[in-house]
């Protein structure tokens, strides 16, 4: 017999069939298996000694659980006293004041492209001032014909803007 298929627990052959017989016998009897006795007693002089058992068991000290343990309340006052010492320490007047100089170049020149100011070229050429520019400037410096290209790619939508073909 195969070990996963075996049942430790069987009932004798029979068993069932004659069951109700056998426990009408049983009851019919004038013997029963009950005993006729209370198998529940009370110890001698039980009840003569419960009242002194009782009020020395009320007059003990009752066992008193704090709600709050020291531990925690110590754990938690710690912690807002270090909380408060770094707040306390902490130079909070270390930052320092930035001014124009400190604005990158690129930062300047995306806060102009982003930003719509309606100026004319006319307009931005009467508010700078010309005193320390000259043309000569502007013409000592050879421009690269790659830049302009990458230039004329990323400003100029529309080549026919340019009229390429009829200025030549």
């Amino acid at each position: 017999m195969n070990k996963k298929n075996k049942n430790p627990f069987k009932t004798p052959e029979d068993y069932f069939d004659s069951f109700e017989d056998k426990l009408m016998e049983k009851l019919s009897k004038t013997e029963s298996t009950i005993p006729k006795d209370s198998a529940f007693k009370v110890p001698d002089n039980y009840f003569e000694s419960f009242n002194e058992s009782l009020q020395e068991k009320l007059n003990t000290e009752p066992k008193i659980i704090p709600l709050f343990s020291i531990k925690k309340i110590v754990a938690v006052a710690a912690s807002i006293a270090a909380i408060a010492i770094i707040a306390l320490n902490y130079n909070w007047s270390n930052a320092e004041e930035l001014s124009f100089n400190d604005l990158a170049n690129t930062d300047i020149e995306a806060y102009f492209e982003n930003n719509d100011f309606e100026l004319s070229s006319y307009e931005i050429a009467e508010v700078l001032p010309v005193t320390n520019t000259e043309f000569s400037d502007f013409l000592s410096s050879p421009i690269d014909s790659d830049n302009l290209l990458d230039y004329l790619n990323e400003n100029i939508s529309d080549f026919d803007e340019l009229n390429i073909e009829d200025n030549e």
